[in-house]
């Protein structure tokens, strides 16, 4: 026990002028005496009375020290030493990424990690608690809320969202919900190293904890497919990221009919290539590999059969450069007018040029210049994003003169110039289409290498399944265009189990969080759609737990200092009722 305001002891030396003004103050007694002997016996007897025993018969006293003693204890605000966490604000980050569902002893990391939480929140006292769940993007799910019923009812609803886990977004955001407060920081994930919080303030206390540990893991890596003669075939990449020899069983299947199956076995920390002779034809392909591991998300994957469209049809005065580049990289080139438009288009892709979007035929579709609205020199460099089609391009070396711009295209953009739109790709209608907002003849482009690479890659994309929508990271958001009578979009798993549904007139599209392959239906048409597992999350590493800035520690609790608040309260009152008694006492005449 210690006291949280010493100085305070200083006021004793009030207890001891009380003890000093009894000893000394004149003390009168009444006596009925027959003579001046009784008198002068009287008086020596109660002279050689000792000092203490004077004051053990004084009741009041008493009553006066106990009232300063009770008051200068409230003072000085004792304390004791109790388990239980530093700071008015508590922060809890929690990785909610896919790693977190790998098993360790018969319970999951993330389930781990809500255990751990909800005994933390037992030592929680009249503190201010924020939680943060830490995926792509951190998501604050309450901020310095002080109702326990709130709190747990949040750690109880806590769920994996697959995604990748970017700690580095959720520790800044914890960071900036720090300041101006005394707080204390706890992160729950698996593989956060004391160099990820570098940076942060050196009087924050930070608590790591890391989940599981190292965990047994076989992957697949990889699964693809293609069609050559006639024939389908596969290949797919397992890797052992054990220690130990493993064997798995490869599937691959198409609701719930096993394709193909064989026995693979991998060494320790190796890669193994299989090779899959021959598939029957069908819309997608599900590679499953079953293995005793800890780690079970990352042991399928989602291949798509791209049947092989050879034909584009140009509808009206296409550039000859597009039309020479889609010839050299072999695809079949038909002139058609807008007139021809209502003939069937349903074996090729279609490019139109100066042709607005509520004209565009449905179906796969690279438009050049849909509006020319407004003509804009390009000045600023060429900013493009990380997009399959731009592999190997370099189309941020090109040199564009002007593009037009103030059209309503609404299609996520993948190249500009400063705010200005170059390049944009998305859905429309349920259909692949990519938007050039500049003329070709205005640009060196076909000048570039990377030209036809460009009409390739895009063509490949356009050229896709139809009836596959695409493919998906947990949770991603995509806004698409869809025509008033298709924007009820209806999500399905496999197995035709309803997950939700979507606006798209009024709200974007939401992939579900849990990898695998689902199905959409719009206007009694089905397309499928795959969310697959994020790259950096086909591991489960594992780092010890570490805590920064910590006070001294006991068990697996910080131990603070920390005084009872309403201690200095009773201590008052106490001291009220024992002033009144005073009065009493003194009100009666009473004496030791």
């Amino acid at each position: 026990m210690g006291l949280m305001n010493p100085i305070f002891l200083l006021l004793s030396f009030f207890m001891a002028a009380v003890i000093v003004f009894y000893m000394f103050r004149k003390r009168y007694e009444n006596k009925i005496i027959p003579s001046n002997l009784l008198w002068e016996q009287v008086m020596n007897e109660w002279q050689a009375s000792p000092w203490l025993d004077k004051l053990q018969r004084n009741l009041l006293l008493f009553l006066q020290l106990l009232i300063l003693l009770l008051l200068m204890t409230a003072l000085t605000r004792p304390y004791w030493m109790t388990k239980g966490i530093e700071g008015e604000h508590i922060i809890f980050v929690i990785d909610t990424s896919a790693s977190m569902s790998a098993v360790s002893n018969g319970i999951s990391r993330m389930d781990e990690a809500k255990d751990y939480l909800i005994t933390l929140l037992k030592d929680i006292d009249n503190q201010e608690v924020s939680i943060i769940s830490a995926g792509s993007v951190p998501n604050l799910l309450i901020n310095k809320e002080t109702d326990m019923n709130k709190i747990r009812k949040t750690v109880d609803g806590l769920k994996l969202s697959y995604e990748y886990c970017d700690m580095d977004k959720a520790i800044r955001l914890a960071n900036s919900l720090a300041v101006n407060k005394d707080t204390s920081l706890f992160i729950f994930s698996d593989s956060v190293k004391p160099e990820d919080i570098e940076g942060m303030s050196e009087t924050l206390p930070i608590s790591v904890m890391n989940m599981g540990n190292e965990g047994v893991n076989i992957s697949l890596k990889s699964f693809g497919i293609g069609e050559k003669d006639n024939q389908i075939t596969g290949i797919s990449v397992i890797e052992n990221q054990s220690k130990v020899e493993k064997t798995a069983t490869l599937k691959i299947i198409k609701n719930e009919k096993i394709l193909y199956e064989d026995k693979v076995t991998v060494g320790p920390e190796d890669q193994k290539f299989v090779k899959i002779p021959r598939l029957p034809e069908s819309e997608y392909y599900k590679a499953l590999i079953e293995v005793d591991d800890d780690y079970s998300i990352d042991n399928e994957l989602i291949a798509v059969r791209r049947p092989s469209i050879s034909k584009v049809y140009l509808v009206g005065d296409i550039s000859p450069f597009i039309m020479k580049g889609l010839e050299n990289i072999g695809y079949e080139t038909i002139q058609i007018n807008k007139e021809d438009m209502d003939r069937d288009l349903s074996d090729g892709i279609v490019v139109v040029e100066n042709m607005t979007m509520d004209k565009w035929p449905k179906r796969p579709l690279l438009a050049i210049t849909p509006e020319k609205v407004e003509k804009i020199t390009i000045q600023n460099e060429i900013e493009t994003e990380n997009d399959p089609i731009f592999q190997y391009v370099e189309f941020n070396k090109t040199y564009i003169d002007s593009a037009f711009s103030g059209n309503n295209i609404n299609l996520p953009v993948i190249a500009k110039s400063g705010s200005i739109p170059l390049i944009q790709k998305g859905t429309e209608n349920g259909f692949p289409v990519i938007v050039l907002q500049f003329t070709i003849e205005n640009t060196d482009w076909p000048l570039h290498t990377g030209f036809p690479i460009f009409l390739y890659q895009s063509f490949q994309w356009l050229a896709a399944n139809e009836e596959f929508f695409g493919f998906f990271h947990p949770g991603e958001q995509r806004w698409l265009n869809v025509d008033a009578d298709q924007n009820e979009w209806k999500i399905f798993t496999e197995n035709n189990q309803f997950i939700e549904s979507f606006n798209l007139l009024d709200e974007s599209f939401t992939a579900p969080q849990k990898p695998g392959i689902y199905q959409t239906i719009v206007n009694g048409r089905t397309m499928y759609f795959a969310v697959n597992l994020d790259e950096r999350e086909k591991s489960i590493p594992y780092s010890s737990s570490f805590s920064v800035n910590q006070s001294i520690k006991q068990g697996e609790h910080n131990v603070v200092n920390r005084p009872y608040e309403g201690l200095w309260f009773w201590l008052v009152l106490a001291a009220l009722i024992v002033l009144f008694l005073e009065w009493e006492v003194m009100r009666r005449g009473t004496r030791a």
